[in-house]
């Protein structure tokens, strides 16, 4: 819709522009991102936000449950930006990969970091564990 289009709609139906304006400020008008599964980590040195080898091997743990590249979104944030960031997205799963987020609904999964698990071979078993429990959200 075009701005001269739009202005006669709200002048006919009596809805001063500045109403309308506001609205778009709040971001009531911004439309969420789509996606199967959105990653998300805290602040990390390691981060799988960055090229290498833990985005590498964040790529291969949800490959082997049938996730490609293109399905996946992932945020590095700040522990108290959690319900912002989650109200940008319209994600089927979410993955918490920090110790400080904790799930808030049954599409939320929670477990090691990338980081983590490269490191420390007892994650593995675990964190392949709730990868298969977010695989079943797919089905």
């Amino acid at each position: 819709m075009n701005a001269s289009l739009r202005s006669h709609y709200l002048e006919v139906l009596g809805i001063p522009e500045f109403l309308h304006i506001q609205a778009k400020i709040q971001g009531l008008n911004t439309p969420k991102i789509d996606t199967q599964c959105l990653a998300i980590e805290t602040k990390n040195t390691h981060s799988f936000c960055q090229i290498g080898k833990t985005q590498d091997f964040l790529f291969k743990m949800l490959g082997a449950i049938g996730l490609e590249k293109s399905d996946i979104k992932y945020v590095s944030i700040n522990t108290d930006d959690l319900n912002q960031t989650l109200q940008q997205y319209n994600a089927k799963t979410v993955l918490l990969m920090s110790a400080g987020l904790k799930p808030s609904s049954y599409k939320h999964f929670a477990t090691h970091h990338p980081g983590e698990v490269l490191t420390n071979e007892q994650f593995k078993r675990e964190t392949w564990e709730v990868l298969k429990r977010l695989k079943q959200c797919f089905k």
